[in-house]
């Protein structure tokens, strides 16, 4: 999988209950944290989410 995969599968895998103003920010600053990894640690990170 490439690096643009695997953080949708990870950020998506993060079901927020609610729709409010904070959680959508909470997840595009996991997202911008993610784009910061490279692709092995992004691997390992989707495997435990997975699991």
């Amino acid at each position: 999988m490439d690096k643009d995969h695997l953080i949708e599968l990870i950020s998506n895998s993060l079901l927020y209950d609610s729709k409010d103003s904070e959680s959508i920010r909470n997840l595009c600053d996991f997202k911008n944290y993610l784009e910061k990894l490279n692709l092995e640690q992004l691997r390992t990170m989707s495997k435990e989410f997975i699991l």
